[in-house]
């Protein structure tokens, strides 16, 4: 019991943090309601509103070179605005489900806002990014302070969303990512309900879901999908805004076509358009890669418009710039913002000698290997290629359009992802790296085309012989849930990272501004290296860092010295070589701070370990 309540407090800054992204949501949902108008749906107007502000940040803060303070004071005033013209218009009726998804949620919100960054990602470009946005209020560029990230060309639009509500804390909220990847979950439940709910009432288009259908979408996104991962959901990495994102864009296409069709008569096929062309500058903002995804779904939607005997070509081409434009706009307006700013660091193809051609039989071995270990999500996929192929020779059903709307755009992933690992990776790629990691994007589409049938067999086989009323097991799971589950999702709390933590802020104290200053921890792969470097980086002058890849004998430790020339070395681990290259006698099991004078290092502190050993071996 002691330990769950330790789960569950969150520093002042914390709740800060939880309450600035909330409003900041508020903001955004106001936003998007006025850019998107559109009453069906409210729950995409979220999405709709981070997208205007993504196009705001890059044109008014990356060509313009407009202070982010003024920015974003701008967006506040226009969200401020739209809310009073919606509440004297009454424009919130449509948005109780709203509120009842995100009350379902407050427990894990709470849960994760007392969460700190722990994940390598974290501290190497995605949180750095956001920092600097924070730090200066202007976006990486040539005159600019150079940033600490490994990838500041690296799309924004998450850090965006961290600046914001850093606005309102006065100072950087590390906890926002996370915090807002549950949100956009919370909304996107609200589609996930209705999908359930249409196919069991009929698709009553004015009938509010209720919270046992809100509770539903929740637990197919969380507990029931088979790519969700506590290790990447809560953290500020853009994989679970990703799979939202192709969730909701999966969603958008299959209404697209289904009114088209002539089946859906609810919504305007031109509203659906521009809906899904405003989720499509969200997604391509988020990840380098993600424009791939985009246009997966739209060539899914450009086949079943082929085979679909309902549907007329000419009709689905009629709505293309709708759908496709405006994600063009934000990723062209990304890519010249980089090339003008001439800003390096983003994720690029290696020149055709170096391609692993000749591989692509290991690598696709090992992508099946991958595969056989993950059955839920390739189980699902491929009975959706099953039925997509069925759908390519008849075309019938509003289900059929799903399945191969699905089917293609996970074909399709799966062959980019084997592209990449030959012409990118290097010889990394013989591993297939993250290959896992990288599907889960497609969960949200994995989760609709798995709802979507399980709801099928449901009403055929199961409904007419249950009578007993399961709402209330549904709610309880879904609140009750992240208490249960506590101990899987506080994976933040590893105790040498969070040692490593504060020292590395107490060495910030220590250190003189601007000093020359290193990192030795000779018996690590680098993961406790980056929360130093994450930490100290903005405060001294951080020269390198040394780990067990490179080779730690005393000649290359004091080569490395004499090279970087530290006035200050942070050794995590003391070794027999540590010793012998800097001349100092340090005891085991603690960490020390050494300043240097020539090749002598003396002690300025030590940190004794906090009950372990060997850092490298405390199992997370």
């Amino acid at each position: 019991m002691e330990q769950l309540i330790v789960y569950f407090s969150p520093e002042p800054t914390q709740i800060a943090g939880l309450g600035a992204v909330l409003l900041v949501c508020a903001g955004l949902f106001f936003v998007g309601k006025l850019v998107r108008r559109q009453k069906e749906m409210p729950e995409i107007n979220l999405v709709a509103g981070w997208s205007a502000t993504i196009l705001l940040f890059i044109i008014a803060g990356g060509f313009l070179q407009i202070d982010l303070r003024i920015v974003a004071a701008g967006l506040m005033l226009v969200a401020i605005l739209s809310c009073g013209v919606a509440l004297r218009r009454n424009g919130l009726n449509g948005s109780t489900d709203i509120f009842r998804s995100l009350v379902l949620t407050l427990p894990l919100l709470w849960l994760v806002s007392a969460m700190m960054i722990s994940q390598w990602d974290e501290f190497t470009h995605w949180m750095p990014n956001a920092r600097y946005l924070v730090s200066h209020h202007t976006l990486p560029g040539a005159g600019n302070p150079d940033p600490t990230s490994n990838l500041p060309g690296y799309p924004h639009a998450l850090a965006f969303i961290v600046y914001l509500a850093s606005s309102f804390t006065g100072e950087l909220a590390e906890n926002v990512s996370a915090l807002f990847s549950i949100i956009l979950m919370a909304f996107f439940a609200v589609t996930l309900g209705r999908i359930v709910s249409d196919s069991i009432n009929g698709g009553q288009s004015d009938r509010k879901i209720g919270w046992t259908y809100c509770a539903i979408g929740a637990l197919a996104l969380t507990l029931f999908n088979p790519t969700f991962v506590p290790k990447i959901v809560f953290t500020a990495y853009a994989d679970t805004p990703t799979m939202v994102l192709v969730g909701i864009l999966t969603f958008l296409m299959w209404m697209i076509l289904n009114s088209l069709s002539g089946v859906e008569t609810r919504y305007s096929t031109t509203d659906l358009s521009w809906s899904f062309g405003l989720v499509g500058m969200a997604i391509v903002g988020t990840k380098q890669p993600n424009i791939v995804l985009f246009f997966l779904i739209v060539i899914g939607g450009l086949l079943v418009s082929l085979r679909d005997p309902h549907i007329s070509l000419r009709s689905y081409l009629r709505l293309l710039p709708a759908i496709v434009l405006p994600a063009i706009i934000v990723y062209s307006a990304w890519r010249l913002h980089i090339e003008i700013s001439h800003i390096e660091g983003e994720f690029n193809f290696l020149p055709p000698h170096a391609w692993m051609i000749d591989k692509i039989d290991v690598i696709t071995g090992r992508m099946l290997s991958v595969a056989s270990k993950k059955g839920g999500y390739f189980g699902i996929m491929m009975v959706a290629c099953l039925f997509a192929l069925k759908a390519l020779w008849k075309l019938r059903t509003p289900f059929d359009r799903l399945s191969l709307i699905v089917a293609t755009l996970f074909a399709g992933h799966i062959c980019f992802l084997l592209f990449v690992y030959v012409t990118a990776f290097g010889g990394n790629g013989l591993v297939a790296p993250s290959f896992w990691r990288f599907n889960m994007h497609l969960g949200g589409a994995c989760v609709i085309f798995g709802l979507v049938g399980t709801t099928l067999l449901w009403q055929k086989f199961v409904v007419s012989r249950i009578n007993v009323n399961l709402s209330w097991l549904v709610i309880a799971l879904i609140l009750f849930a992240p208490a249960g589950l506590a101990y899987k999702i506080r994976f933040d709390l590893h105790p040498p990272s969070v040692f490593v933590r504060e020292v590395s802020k107490q060495i910030v104290h220590i250190v003189p501004e601007g000093a020359p200053f290193v990192v030795l921890d000779v018996t690590g792969n680098g993961e406790f290296e980056v929360i130093v470097r994450y930490v100290t980086s903005p405060h001294v002058d951080y020269k390198g860092f040394f780990v067990s890849g490179y080779g730690p004998s005393v000649e290359n430790l004091r080569r490395f010295t004499d090279e970087k020339k530290p006035q200050y070395i942070w050794v995590h681990v003391p070794t027999t070589e540590i010793q012998q290259a800097l001349n100092v006698k340090l005891k085991p099991r603690h960490s020390y701070l050494l300043e240097m004078k020539d090749r002598q290092a003396n002690v300025l502190n030590a940190w004794p370990f906090p009950g372990y050993d060997n850092p490298n071996k405390v199992p997370n």
